[in-house]
Parts: C-alpha cells; structure tokens; sequence
C-alpha cells in the first residue's frame, strides 16, 4: 500500500499531456494561434493549457518578442524533455493503431453535414469491422503533421506538402434559394437588393460567380457573412436570402425541392473536396476501406 501511495505522488506531480503538446506547438510555431490550429483546438484553450503548465513549474516558460513567442530560459529546459514525451506517445500510438481497423478522419463540418453523415450506413454496412473516428473542422489547420497517422477530408486544389491526396468531389458553384423565391429572382437584375450569404468577408465565391456574368461590384447587394456553408444554405432554404450553393453537397436539397437555382450558370472552380493522408498511414487497412466506399459513392453520386 505504502508503494502505492508514492506512486500515485509521483504521477499526480506530473504535468498533463495536453499542456506539454500545447507548449511545445506554440513554440514550434512561435504563434498560440498557430498552435492553436495545429491542434485543432480554440487559442483560448491553447492558452489555458500554458498558464496550467507554468503554474505547474512555478515559472514563466514563454515569452512574447515582437510578434512571435519565444520560449524563456526555463521554457528552453523543459522544451527538448517536452518534445521527446510528445513524440515516444506519438510513436506508441502509431504502432497501436495500426494493428486495429480504427481510422482516424478530420472532415471539414459542412461536407460531413451535407454529404458524408447521410451515406456513412452503407460504409458501416459494407465495413463492419473498421471503426470510423470522427472529428469535424472549420478551418484547416495550417500545417499537417505528416508523422501523425491521421487522415483528412480537405477542400483545396489537392496539394498538401508529403500528403497524398485523391479528389472526391469537383466543386460547381451556383446560386441557390428557396422555392418561394424563384419568381422574385427571373433574371440577374432581379439580384439587385437581395441578401446575398458569404462565408468569407471578401466575398470571394460572389465575386467568382458574378465575374462569369460580367459583373465586377457587388455595391447593388445586401450581404450577409455566416460562419458555414451549411448555415448559408440553411438560411437560404428559409428565405433569408440568396446563397452560393456547391452543386455537388446540395444534390439532395435540390432533387427534394427545399432548394432551387434561379440561375442556369455553373461555375467550376478548380477546387475540390479531397481524401488526404500521409504515406505512413496508406496501408492502414481502415484506409484502404474508406478510400474504396468514397470512390464508389463518388462515382454513383457523378453517374446521377
């Protein structure tokens, strides 16, 4: 019992592991922003978790020069122990994944909102055995770690530094509203003081839209910036306004009748919703069963 007890003292003088993976993201990447992205958590969890750890030690451990943060002193000790702990637990975790059909997958919110939740049945049904472990994202993290086992479900152009990558869904952007609209929207004049929905502040799907029909300003609009596609189209389908629709995420809204195009423009952008992950994770066996159940709803879903 008495080992016991100092064994438990031991541990419970340790410092937690998210707060060593949190110190060592910030400076790596001089930025609680950055880390904050790399980990896929708030700044304002990134920053609890440093407070937590230097009250831990009892000491400062990062400090702010100019518009990066450097580690102090202290911080300089503890930064290599901190770095080998993250990366053995790195390590350990690789080798016990991989002999399990437990697949690790980011997917951005609205493409699993839209388009994956709704056909995961069928992958369930096909794949038993593999188990799917899911978390959603609203922004890319600005640097993917192609030492972690991790698989993504990015929008982009399909180029990620030592990351394979393979295209699901070609992106094809029109405007969409709801049905109750259509007849306040016969041609593109009509646009002209609707609210029109953007999920950046530059408005940049508008404004690509809009320059296919030789239209540069966007003055003659009201404007609405939401934080989600899938809010847009949402507040789209209640009325509210016009949104840009990716034709592809939206296939059931439209077949359905809970949305319509007003317009007959498509635009192809270039960009695209891609399965990503590193080379070290392509013969994880949940892999190879989620990348064959992608390309076979991918294919059915451009055959309709």
């Amino acid at each position: 019992m008495k080992l016991f007890h100092l064994v438990m003292n031991d541990t419970h003088h340790l410092p937690s592991l998210s707060a060593l993976r949190a110190f060592v993201a910030v400076v790596q990447t001089g930025s609680f922003t950055e880390a904050a992205r790399r980990l896929f958590l708030t700044q304002g969890a990134i920053s609890k978790q440093i407070r937590l750890l230097e009250e831990h030690y009892g000491t400062p451990l990062l400090q702010r020069h100019s518009r990066q943060v450097q580690p102090t002193p202290s911080g300089r000790t503890l930064l290599p122990v901190a770095q080998d702990v993250v990366e053995r637990l790195k390590e350990v975790e690789r080798r016990l994944k991989t002999q399990t059909d437990i697949l690790s997958l980011q997917v951005y919110v609205t493409f699993a909102v839209r388009w994956l939740m709704p056909r995961l049945g069928s992958f369930y049904q096909q794949y038993p055995l593999t188990q799917l472990r899911m978390d959603s994202m609203v922004y890319e993290p600005s640097e993917l770690d192609p030492s972690i086992d991790q698989a993504y479900i990015l929008f982009g152009r399909g180029h990620w530094p030592n990351m394979q990558a393979e295209l699901l869904l070609a992106e094809r952007l029109s405007p969409v509203c709801a049905p109750g609209m259509l007849a306040q929207l016969s041609c593109l004049e009509d646009l002209a003081g609707q609210t029109l929905f953007h999920t950046t502040r530059d408005y940049e799907e508008w404004m690509a839209w809009l320059a296919t029909q030789q239209i540069s300003s966007l003055a003659q609009y009201k404007h609405q910036v939401v934080d989600l596609h899938h809010l847009a189209w949402t507040a789209a389908a209640s009325g509210l306004g016009v949104a840009i629709g990716d034709m592809e995420l939206l296939k059931d809204e439209l077949q359905q009748g809970r949305l319509v195009r007003p317009f007959d423009t498509v635009l192809e952008t270039g960009c695209g919703y891609y399965l990503a992950y590193p080379d070290s994770y392509a013969d994880h066996p949940g892999l190879q069963a989620l990348l064959t159940w992608l390309r076979q709803q991918a294919t059915g879903d451009a055959a309709t």
